[in-house]
């Protein structure tokens, strides 16, 4: 059997996720033991929720072109082999620790939809709308 570094339909749904710009999808995942639960978000509003929390990382954020453009250009490069999840991850011992979290695609061991959560996104068609010919 093939070992794959990343699940392609996870892969799809971030980047579905990421051309959306504002779908929210309730998501938990394991990253090498580590649960962590939450709104899968795209890139664009991990950066800007990550500068709202913070004003100090507003150089991290691609848009503000503090960085340079070969920043810019490996950040978007890069969109679609992470995910980006508001949440908190639970540790083995229980102790949880809010806050946005990028993971990369390989790192992902397993993960699963969380069913009835409110996706907050406003959108009635989701992010495979287009996938889907809806959208």
């Amino acid at each position: 059997m093939a070992k794959h570094d990343t699940d392609p339909v996870l892969q799809q749904l971030v980047r579905s996720v990421n051309e959306s710009g504002q779908a929210a999808v309730p998501v938990t995942v394991s990253a090498h033991g580590t649960i962590v639960t939450g709104m899968l978000i795209a890139q664009a509003r991990y950066f800007s929720e990550l500068v709202e929390r913070n004003p100090m990382m507003g150089a991290l954020e691609p848009a503000s072109g503090l960085l340079g453009k070969d920043y810019v250009k490996d950040v978007d490069s890069d969109a679609d082999y992470h995910l980006h999840v508001r949440g908190s991850r639970i540790s083995g011992d229980g102790a949880e620790a809010e806050g946005l979290w990028r993971i990369s695609l390989p790192a992902v061991d397993a993960w699963i939809l969380r069913a009835g959560a409110d996706t907050g996104a406003g959108h009635e068609a989701g992010p495979f709308a287009r996938l889907l010919g809806n959208g």
